[in-house]
């Protein structure tokens, strides 16, 4: 069966075959634009809301750009003044010549170690001075309570001389003094 022959009565108009291939390919072309103009006319919508979507994002990251920004800008200003503080006393402290300072003070530390160990040097002879001393008035006061002794003995060998002079004297027949 062909297309030409067929035929189809609607409320008694009679329908060929061909017309009815011709309406329904126009129908469907109808059809598929207007579903493609759907479709198209959707994704402009979904497209539109995802620019209005990403139009509210951008002006959202625009504000807290903005405040970043001003923040950041506050902060710099801080920075600013310390650093500049900072010259100050850094001008102040005169820290252009601390090398110099730095260097002289490098020497006195050495002049002061080796003055360290010249006082170290003297407090070892002054320790073995005081050491002999110690030992020297150990020694004297040996000698001197020996020449203590020796005097008690000289005066009791005196004493006895004296006794015995007397005694020679007393007994002199020819009477002495």
């Amino acid at each position: 069966m062909a297309l030409e022959d067929l035929e189809v009565n609607v409320g008694g108009t009679s329908i060929k075959g061909v017309w009815i291939a011709i309406v329904l390919t126009f129908g469907s072309t109808i059809g598929g634009g207007i579903w493609a103009a759907s479709q198209f006319f959707s994704q402009l919508n979904e497209q539109s809301e995802a620019v209005i979507q990403a139009t509210a994002q951008a002006e959202a990251l625009a504000q807290r750009f903005d405040d970043l920004r001003k923040t950041n800008t506050d902060r710099l200003q801080g920075m600013d003044i310390k650093l500049s503080n900072m010259e100050q006393a850094m001008t102040a402290a005169d820290v252009e010549n601390l090398q110099g300072k730095l260097s002289e003070l490098g020497a006195n530390l050495m002049q002061i170690m080796d003055a360290q160990k010249e006082l170290l040097d003297i407090r070892d002879r002054i320790s073995n001075v005081e050491k002999t001393s110690g030992e020297s008035e150990i020694k004297v006061n040996a000698k001197l309570e020996s020449l203590s002794n020796l005097d008690k003995r000289l005066q009791k060998f005196e004493r006895d001389m004296d006794d015995l002079w007397m005694a020679i004297d007393a007994t002199n027949p020819l009477g002495g003094n």
